[in-house]
């Protein structure tokens, strides 16, 4: 295979981005011949078909969507690299950058990050929302300075610092019979309509082997991918769910109750660092987290148990 450039590159990402060739032409400054020229050299030095043509403009192939994700990758080392000479060239404070499970980015941390930036306002804070695996390796290749994900992950970084842990609770409609318990046995929810994180999250896996090991069957009825979905399904009648205790709308949402539910699950919120030496913006955040979390301040909103 031929060698790629960069000029190929551009080209392909303006266009998946644009999803125009006459657009992504514009935005680049160059003709719109020569943007076709462009991606037509770049589908043969892959060597794999990139787009086909519709009307109103193109659309990409599996093949491209798949190449797009790796371009992306690369991209946002390349663009971190930018921002961090621009930094040093206006001899600001610096960047952290977290990445964080999309559960933790928009609930448990923007509190957290807005009350750091009123305290450090020289220093940029980016928080990027990535799945748990993925945040490992942003933490290992550098693409984030720190990681805030449940615990435990597939492949750890250097450093794993546990920064909260509580078990999960059992969410329910208002009154719903077992509402009248203090505590919810597993056994309890025989035959119960359960609200479900999707298969093969690893929370989703421990729940599913707490019923497993005790032959209790339920009705499984829907699955969701975040906390908040099955904070709303629950309390539009749809059934039951465990969920994290690190849930602000557990308090926040009319309808539900949540009660302690036995045996317990604890869910672990984590910070991810790595060995390598850390900017002045990264440590202050770091330490700041660390603080926050350590005093109670960080989950007071989410009513932990003592």
């Amino acid at each position: 295979m031929e060698k790629l450039n960069i000029r190929q590159i551009e080209a392909f990402r303006a266009v998946m981005t644009y999803g125009s060739m006459k657009k992504a032409a514009e935005v680049l400054g160059i003709s719109q011949p020569a943007m076709s020229r462009l991606i037509a050299s770049l589908t043969e030095t892959v060597g794999f078909a990139l787009f086909t043509r519709e009307q109103g403009g193109v659309v990409p192939t599996d093949d491209a969507i798949d190449f797009m994700r790796e371009v992306e990758r690369v991209f946002a080392g390349t663009d971190e690299l930018r921002r961090r000479a621009d930094a040093i060239r206006r001899k600001e404070a610096g960047t952290v950058r977290i990445a964080a499970m999309s559960h933790y980015a928009n609930d448990l941390l923007p509190e957290l990050v807005a009350r750091f930036s009123l305290r450090h306002p020289n220093i940029r804070v980016i928080l990027e929302a990535r799945s748990r695996i993925e945040i490992g390796s942003y933490v290992r290749l550098g693409l984030a300075d720190l990681g805030v994900t449940s615990l435990p992950i597939p492949s750890e970084p250097a450093v794993v610092t546990r920064l909260a842990v509580a078990p999960a609770v059992l969410l329910m409609p208002a009154g719903h019979p077992l509402a009248a318990m203090a505590r919810v046995p597993a056994e309890a929810l025989e035959g119960e309509r359960f609200v479900s994180f999707e298969s093969r999250t690893p929370f989703r896996t421990e729940v599913d082997a707490v019923f497993d090991e005790r032959n209790i069957r339920r009705a499984l009825a829907i699955e969701t991918a975040a906390p908040e979905g099955i904070v709303r399904l629950v309390a539009a009648g749809a059934g039951v769910g465990l969920i994290s205790p690190f849930t602000a709308d557990i308090h926040e949402t009319p309808g539900v109750v949540s009660r302690p539910f036995d045996p317990a699950i604890a869910v672990e919120v984590g910070l991810l660092t790595d060995d390598r030496s850390l900017s002045t913006a990264a440590t202050a955040m770091i330490d700041f987290l660390k603080a926050a979390f350590g005093d109670g301040t960080a989950t007071a909103r989410y009513r932990l148990p003592a």
